[in-house]
């Protein structure tokens, strides 16, 4: 346990109210505790929320002293606290500390959050810091660790990108720059740091101690003891003793701290990019491996667009829905009206559609007219189609006007409707049919190799030098990258041991410089002052505010890793925007982005602009919609068309991390769906596109396997089948 003032146990309460306790079981082994300093600590435990035998069990902590009566608290990522709640063990006295939760009722027990939460918990012990790390067995370390990791990851790679801007609004633009300058700086900050040390500034601060009597230098202390003592061979004396604590050095730990961070993130940040690069260049390797003369084919996508093909233009198929569809729209299966032969044209621009009826063979306009229209009315205008013919139960009123050349019909009730003859768009799909078949079997022959066309090996060869140029452009960034975090992993090192020398001084940071004349006289303190601001001007951390707000959402505490999933999504969607197409955020992106991922209060969108497609997006998170409804991210796509004017879609994404026994009693994949687009109405009355970020393999299998050609097509389902259609969760 070390210098730890507590201990921790799981322990299960039993109450009889909420006021009274009647029982503590202790578990037999307390945490093993690791000791980082002398005043923070880590842990490492696992909870198992699916086991019911430990719903009661919750994290404990005791003092090692009993006489201590501070609460211990948990610390928010906002920096607010929730005090733990204090309980004796009615048998042993011992005094726990437990988190509050709420109180139930009907199983008489405190639930906690702590049971239930992955992630990481901050405590405040008295004086100590205990940073409790916890593993979910439904949610394994793995599992948290590849989001965690890759959102914070993703975070400083983000504001630390050497490619993007600093955006301060009063300030001009500095493009942050990782080179042979950052790693300068960080040299000369070591060499000037180890000077210090050698000789820090100090001030004598007078204390008492024990001296020979000849030595003495008295205090009133020294004649009491003369009176009490008699000739003692010590006394109490003034004495002096070096105080490192002074301001000077206060400013230089605190630069040396913030530098270490920065360096251990840029450090981060390049095993990131060696390792994103690494997988560039491999599918890169992959593409030119794929170019031949010919494309292989994937026989099983072939086959199931066959089989789609052949439903779509199955007649009894196509009868069989449509009467369902009509049982459906009338709310039941009726048998009323007369037989009707109708044929339906196009639509005219009233609403109606032109129609023929078959009369001794021949398909007439109705009633001996020049022409005849239908109205079909909005319940059943969907089961048409225009050049269709239709046997139909139905009862039709009419009108003849226009001195009697035109009929005017009104479908007002439909009870039986089933397509006959072999309209224009079947044969097209029955054409298209053969023409698959026959493309098939020719595949089928050759392999299921399809060889290119002149056209298409000009092409290649296009994309081949492009491919090798974009090869060279990696591989020169992969050996940067790689230079950098060779050089900077073991200086991150050398800054916490001058660090923790400096703590080992009594020396506390100190945020504000000191107006001293030492940093005019002393080359080694003006160098660290000196290199500080250099650091942050080349890694773009210009504002104190910045790092700090970085500094905070990097050790975000009490994780939910559904919070965790969604703000992971969020830097994936802004990833995506800048680095597969090309989008570029405007000046105070960054700001807004700290804004989000320190406060889901701030639903300011962020704006980001394509100049050569002329399209803008705004994304917001958790932005409240006119319905009053709060989805995780809607997406304002706007488009400038060739005539100048604007068009704007607007795309709602929610992110989900259920466990698949979850998610099937929701309805599976559709039944998510369905519910935030109509339920919540997340589609504003179906003016909206609605999709969900969720990562779960079942969706694929649901959807028959693999629906695109695409490398993507093996990990991904985009909703390339209709809706609902698949999905039998």
């Amino acid at each position: 346990m070390g210098n730890a003032n507590f201990e921790l146990k799981y322990i299960e309460t039993r109450w009889h109210d909420k006021s009274t306790l009647l029982e503590v079981n202790e578990s037999l082994y307390s945490i093993s505790i690791d000791e980082i300093s002398n005043e923070i600590f880590e842990v490492q435990t696992t909870i198992y929320p699916k086991v019911v035998e430990l719903n009661r069990s919750q994290f404990a902590i005791s003092y090692t002293s009993q006489n201590v009566n501070i609460p211990p608290v948990i610390v928010l990522a906002d920096g607010n606290t929730i005090p733990l709640k204090r309980i004796v063990n009615p048998e042993s006295k011992k005094v726990w500390w437990i988190e509050h939760g709420a109180w139930d009722k009907k199983n008489k027990s405190w639930s906690t959050s702590t049971h239930k939460t992955a992630g990481k918990i901050i405590f405040k012990i008295g004086k100590q810091t205990l940073y409790l790390n916890i593993n979910l067995v439904d949610a394994s370390k793995e599992d948290l660790d590849k989001y965690l990791v890759d959102f914070k990851s993703g975070m400083w790679e983000l504001i630390l990108d050497e490619n993007s801007y600093i955006l301060g609004e009063a300030k001009q633009e500095e493009v942050g720059v990782v080179d042979e300058s950052v790693l300068k700086i960080v040299d000369t900050a070591l060499t000037h740091a180890k000077n210090i040390l050698k000789k820090p500034k100090s001030e004598l601060r007078e204390v008492q101690i024990q001296k020979p009597y000849k030595e003495v230098k008295p205090v009133p202390r020294t004649f009491m003891e003369l009176v009490t003592k008699g000739n003692a061979r010590s006394l109490t004396s003034r004495g002096s003793e070096p105080n490192y604590n002074v301001p000077e050095n206060g400013y230089v730990l605190y630069s040396l701290i913030s530098m270490q961070r920065i360096v251990s993130q840029l450090c981060r940040v390049s095993r990131s990019k060696i390792e994103r690069l690494k997988n560039n260049l491999q599918s890169l390797e992959e593409r030119l491996f794929d170019l031949k003369d010919f494309k292989t084919i994937n026989r099983d996508l072939v086959v199931k667009d066959y089989k789609k093909a052949v439903a779509e233009q199955d007649i009894n198929a196509i009868n069989a829905k449509i009467r369902r569809d009509l049982i459906s729209v009338n709310g039941c299966e009726l048998s009323q009206g007369y037989e009707w032969y109708i044929r339906i044209t196009k639509k005219n621009k009233y609403g109606a559609y032109f129609c023929l009826f078959l009369l001794n063979n021949e398909w007439v306009p109705y009633g001996g007219c020049d022409f005849s229209s239908i109205n079909l009315s909005e319940k059943y205008e969907n089961l048409f189609l225009e050049y269709t013919d239709y046997r139909i139960f139905a009862d039709i009123s009419y009108q003849i006007v226009g001195n009697g050349n035109i009929a005017i019909l009104s479908l007002n009730s439909l009870s039986v409707i089933e397509i006959i003859g072999n309209p224009g768009w079947l044969v097209r799909k029955q054409e298209k049919l053969e023409k698959m078949k026959q493309e098939a079997i020719l595949l089928s022959k050759n392999g299921w190799k399809k060889y290119l066309t002149k056209q298409e090996l000009d092409e290649q060869a296009k994309e081949r030098s492009s491919i090798i140029n974009r090869k060279e452009y990696f591989n020169k960034q992969h050996k940067n990258i790689s230079y950098v975090a060779t050089f900077l992993t073991p200086k991150e090192k050398q800054l916490r041991d001058i660090i923790k020398h400096l703590f080992s001084l009594g020396v506390k940071p100190l945020a504000t410089f000191p107006n001293s004349m030492t940093f005019v006289q002393n080359p080694s303190y003006q160098a660290i002052h000196a290199s500080y601001n250099k650091l942050k001007n080349q890694v773009g951390l210009t504002d104190e505010d910045v790092l700090m707000s970085l500094e905070r959402i990097d050790n975000i505490g009490l994780v939910d890793i559904t919070v965790l999933y969604e703000r992971w999504c969020l830097l994936q969607l802004i990833k995506s925007f800048r680095q597969n197409f090309r989008f570029e955020p405007e000046i105070s992106w960054k700001r807004k982005l700290l804004k989000i991922l320190e406060n889901k209060l701030f639903n300011e969108p962020i704006k980001f602009i394509n100049q050569n497609s002329r399209r803008n997006i705004l994304l917001s998170y958790e932005p409240r919609l006119e319905n009053g409804k709060t989805p995780d991210f809607v997406l304002d796509l706007i488009s400038e068309n060739k005539a100048g004017g604007f068009t704007k879609k607007r795309v709602v994404f929610d992110a989900k991390f259920y466990s698949q026994a979850f998610m099937v009693k929701r309805g599976g994949i559709s039944g998510v769906v369905k519910e935030l687009a109509l339920d919540k109405n997340y589609s504003e009355d179906e003016r909206n596109a609605v999709f969900i970020f969720h990562p779960v393999t079942e969706a694929l299998k649901d959807a028959g396997g693999p629906v695109s050609p695409q490398g993507w097509g093996n990990v991904s389902y985009l909703g390339e089948l209709k809706l609902f259609d698949w999905d039998n969760c």
